[in-house]
């Protein structure tokens, strides 16, 4: 595929950064890569957390804490180049199109923000460039 498109896409909702499958494909392909779909989601929501990807954590706490570790491990593969959170707003307790109900949101239903998510975004984003700076050294 290599020859047909200037940067892979990967989707991944596991609790750390996909270090070792994303060397491989980068390897294999060339490219870069992006990071095109994660999330966390806290139990902690008042939302069902019962349709979509991944398992729910316990507080908003430890989604700013895994958004964290998370990016923090993909700034640190030179061939990523970005990563995509899924998603801004929350989905509807009731389900949206297809049943998900889930707490991806950096904002709730009433577009509020979750504050510690967030602050947490804005800390971590802050000093990404110069991690991944610092990676593609290495």
């Amino acid at each position: 595929m290599a020859e047909f498109l200037d940067v892979v896409s990967f989707n991944n909702y596991a609790f750390t950064a996909p270090a070792e499958p994303l060397k491989k494909l980068h390897a294999t392909t060339g490219r870069p890569i992006m990071l095109t779909e994660f999330s966390f989601k806290a139990r902690d929501s008042g939302l069902p957390n019962t349709r979509g990807a991944g398992q729910p954590v316990a507080t908003q706490q430890d989604r700013a804490d895994h958004f964290d570790r998370y990016v923090t491990g993909l700034a640190e593969l030179p061939f990523v180049v970005g990563y995509h959170w899924f998603q801004y707003s929350d989905q509807p307790a009731e389900g949206r199109f297809d049943g998900e109900n889930s707490n991806y949101g950096v904002v709730n239903g009433s577009d509020e923000p979750w504050t510690v998510l967030a602050e947490r975004m804005k800390q971590v984003n802050s000093r990404l460039e110069a991690t991944h700076r610092q990676a593609g050294q290495r």
